[in-house]
């Protein structure tokens, strides 16, 4: 099913699409930080790095968290960088408000993406991305925990 048909079925009945995360689909959890696979990926072993506080901005994260989500950005970028030359991060701050930014679930999260350049992607292009199901997406996140933990 496509990415963006699910986010709007889970926005019309107010589920967030990162606060009810299954504990087999995430691949490392700190105090404050979930480490989960990307479930509409840009591309092979994209990771997200997601607040477990329903959080929108970065400026809103506690100096702990702050200190935690840092800490989880550099151990996966070192573990990717163990496989791809290049690692890109993007930042998912604020709120759906427009479409200039493409970004479609209100909840900060960090991009954690291998061999990708980030750019801005036309909205057909980023609501056309395919969402995995659950056993895919279940079976990718125990694939990530082999390879990256």
């Amino acid at each position: 099913m496509k990415y963006i048909s699910i986010v709007k079925k889970l926005e019309k009945i107010h589920i967030c699409a990162f606060c009810h995360e299954k504990p087999e689909n995430i691949l490392q959890q700190g105090k404050y930080f979930l480490v989960i696979p990307a479930r509409a990926p840009y591309t092979k072993h994209h990771i997200l790095i997601v607040p477990k506080r329903h959080v929108n901005l970065l400026t809103t994260l506690t100096h702990a968290e702050l200190l935690e989500m840092n800490e989880l950005v550099d151990i996966r970028a070192k573990k990717l960088h163990k496989k791809y030359k290049d690692v890109s991060l993007l930042l998912r701050d604020g709120l759906v408000k427009d479409k200039i930014i493409n970004k479609s679930i209100n909840h900060l999260h960090f991009h954690v993406l291998p061999d990708v350049g980030v750019h801005i992607q036309t909205q057909k292009q980023a609501n056309d991305r395919h969402r995995l199901d659950d056993k895919t997406y279940t079976k990718t996140a125990q694939a990530y925990k082999k390879t990256f933990l």
